[in-house]
């Protein structure tokens, strides 16, 4: 299973500027930074070429931790690739 297909994703990414964008830059962008807002959202940092762009993704709560250590351990690697990328969440999947 991806990524993408067991969190959502915001429609809109904070931008450099402070601003809100529904069209960010973020296809190239490196995942460069994490940080925990509660028990099922997960704040994002990505680094594209005019700068660090952010955002949160909400994880269910039975996959959450599964979803943070991911992302974690794909720290520096392309968001695109990442988000594409499989998860195993076998264990807590019925």
């Amino acid at each position: 299973m991806n990524i993408k297909d067991i969190t959502d994703w915001p429609p809109r990414w904070a931008t450099p500027l402070g601003t809100l964008d529904a069209n960010a830059p973020i296809g190239d962008a490196v995942l460069v930074g994490l940080s925990l807002w509660g028990t099922t959202i997960i704040g994002l940092a990505v680094q594209c070429p005019d700068g660090k762009y952010f955002c949160s993704v909400r994880a269910p709560a039975n996959v959450y931790d599964h979803v943070l250590e991911f992302l974690k351990q794909n720290q520096g690697r392309k968001l695109c690739e990442v988000i594409d990328a499989e998860i195993d969440i076998s264990d807590v999947i019925q």
